[in-house]
């Protein structure tokens, strides 16, 4: 079967199996597919045909996409800004709770509803992003981390200007003195005598008892972060759950 070039059209005279030659005519390079290439490329324009994407059908014949209600990733810059939304409120309380007490506890309650409302928040500025467990989860492990950041970093200053400042400190260290003499008191009783002397000559260190508040505060910070990423991923599959239904 003669080849023709495709610049000049006129017959190549020599042919090669997959090399590359030259038309003797206009000098234009000719390649030759292989059989696998050939039957590779069969496989393709089968397959974008099945997809409606076949490159023989004209791009005003193919079926129209649904661009509006088409699922688009996720945008973390807003899902970012959402988490912040929840720092900056979770701020705001922990700074009304110090004139306002009672406040405390709208502090509380936002600090569990936090990784469901901000899921909420970020559902309806990006409607089209697919949600999905992983990123509820994702989403509530950031909401989490905003406002501990932000309840932590205002009660150390707080605490700092209470001590040095104020001068003021006397009744936390009343309250973490009758706690650690509390829990002498409930040491000794439940434990033998030797057990409990060594014990007891633990906590009577400052820097053991310090570590300890620190632990108790560390080990509260990983529950709570743990309880965002599940109630996250909770609202997550809900959501997921409703969109798939609808």
């Amino acid at each position: 079967m003669q080849r023709l070039c495709p610049r000049c059209h006129n017959v190549l005279l020599t042919a090669d199996d997959g090399t590359l030659v030259y038309c003797g005519h206009c000098g234009a390079p000719q390649v030759r597919l292989s059989e696998e290439m050939l039957e590779q490329a069969a496989q393709q324009a089968t397959a974008a045909a099945a997809a409606n994407l076949d490159p023989d059908v004209p791009a005003g014949s193919r079926p129209p996409v649904d661009r509006v209600n088409e699922p688009s990733a996720v945008v973390w810059p807003g899902a970012i800004q959402c988490a912040g939304l929840a720092g900056a409120v979770a701020a705001v309380l922990t700074l009304l709770s110090f004139p306002l007490p009672p406040v405390f506890l709208l502090g509380l309650l936002w600090s569990f509803a936090a990784p469901v409302v901000v899921l909420g928040i970020y559902v309806a500025r990006f409607p089209r992003t697919r949600i999905y467990t992983g990123f509820g989860a994702r989403l509530g492990l950031l909401s989490g981390l905003a406002i501990a950041l932000a309840s932590l970093t205002i009660n150390s200053v707080a605490l700092l200007l209470q001590r040095f400042a104020l001068h003021g400190s006397a009744t936390m260290d009343g309250q973490i003195e009758q706690f650690f003499v509390q829990m002498r008191t409930s040491l000794a009783a439940r434990s033998s005598a030797a057990d409990a002397q060594s014990i007891l000559r633990w906590l009577s260190i400052p820097e053991f008892r310090a570590g300890l508040v620190l632990a108790s505060f560390g080990m509260m910070l990983v529950l709570y972060l743990a309880y965002s990423s599940l109630a996250g991923a909770f609202a997550g599959a809900l959501r997921s759950r409703s969109r798939t239904q609808a």
